[in-house]
């Protein structure tokens, strides 16, 4: 709890949107990490591997923008800060810890920028970048959204359309299971949209036994496209 005062508080002063409920949730979700990490592994590394592999299909390596850089956990930024001219991380807050990763890094090409990014992906179109990518971020609005479905597909109109190589990591549905591993409860994350085919999937244990319940894991699908 003192570690998530403490990263609450210098979050709050270096934040440029200076809003509580969201650096609140930004810490929670960096608490949780921290305390899920080995659960939460084969997720980060699937996201990277599958990130390297977009690059690999981009013909023009200058400007990469990620959306929903969030802790960079599941983004490869030295591969990126190294593939590319530019690489751009926008998310709603950047927690020290994402700061300190990227000053860490000591390259020039990364900047850092907190947005609100369930507007739409219109600010993009004025100077595409090569590659968009949305890492694990569609599900976060759709649950914070009024009309999760509006925004969830908005986002997909604007990511898989637009001028540039997309990459498109979200979690579509979980499962709450028990220690006999059944299945006694589901549910969807993009609000009621179906998700458009994907190249990749997997397992997400978001929630280990313990974490939320002490009988009961969480874990999400997700997919890659």
């Amino acid at each position: 709890m003192i570690l998530e005062a403490l990263h609450f508080t210098a979050a709050l002063a270096t934040s440029s949107r200076r809003k509580p409920r969201e650096i609140a949730g930004s810490v929670g979700l960096w608490s949780r990490a921290r305390r899920c990490a080995k659960a939460w592994a084969p997720h980060e590394e699937n996201c990277q591997a599958f990130i390297e592999e977009k690059v690999g299909q981009v013909i023009e390596r200058r400007r990469v923008t990620v959306l929903g850089s969030g802790l960079l956990r599941d983004v490869p930024l030295d591969y990126l800060a190294k593939s590319l001219q530019t690489v751009t991380l926008y998310d709603l807050v950047h927690l020290p810890s994402a700061r300190l990763k990227v000053r860490r890094l000591g390259r020039e090409n990364v900047r850092l920028i907190e947005r609100d990014l369930s507007d739409g992906l219109d600010f993009l179109k004025a100077e595409p970048p090569d590659l968009v990518i949305s890492a694990c971020l569609l599900s976060q609005m759709a649950l914070h959204a009024p009309e999760p479905g509006t925004v969830v597909r908005r986002h997909l109109a604007d990511l898989l359309g637009g001028p540039w190589v997309p990459c498109l990591i979200t979690d579509t549905g979980f499962e709450l299971r028990n220690r006999q591993g059944e299945v006694i409860g589901t549910g969807d994350l993009l609000g009621g949209e179906p998700p458009p085919p994907a190249f990749r999937a997997w397992e997400w244990t978001v929630a280990p036994f313990g974490e939320a319940a002490r009988e009961t894991e969480t874990v999400h699908r997700v997919i890659a496209v």
